[in-house]
């Protein structure tokens, strides 16, 4: 993986941190749009309710992914940043 300068890694730490609170507002609004919702009839509250489990499950695991990505990657960004003995 590519080293970068100091400036394109606080831009590319920038950039997923932003993608995991994207992803925390989505199942945030999931959860509440889950919560609040008013229905007329009991077919259409289990239709709404399997697509915001669906959007919630989804931006729990987009988050992870991010996370992941950010975390496993930042090693590789920085220069003298792995340890070696």
């Amino acid at each position: 993986m590519k080293v970068l300068n100091p400036e394109q890694a606080k831009r590319r730490t920038l950039l997923l941190r932003l993608n995991i609170l994207i992803g925390f507002i989505v199942f945030i609004a999931s959860v509440v749009l889950l919560i609040s919702g008013e229905y007329s009839s009991l077919a259409e509250r289990k239709e709404a309710d399997e697509f915001y489990n669906v959007i919630a499950i989804g931006s729990l695991l987009y988050m992870a992914f991010i996370w992941f990505a950010c975390n496993i990657s930042r090693p590789f960004w920085k220069a003298g940043s792995s340890k070696e003995d």
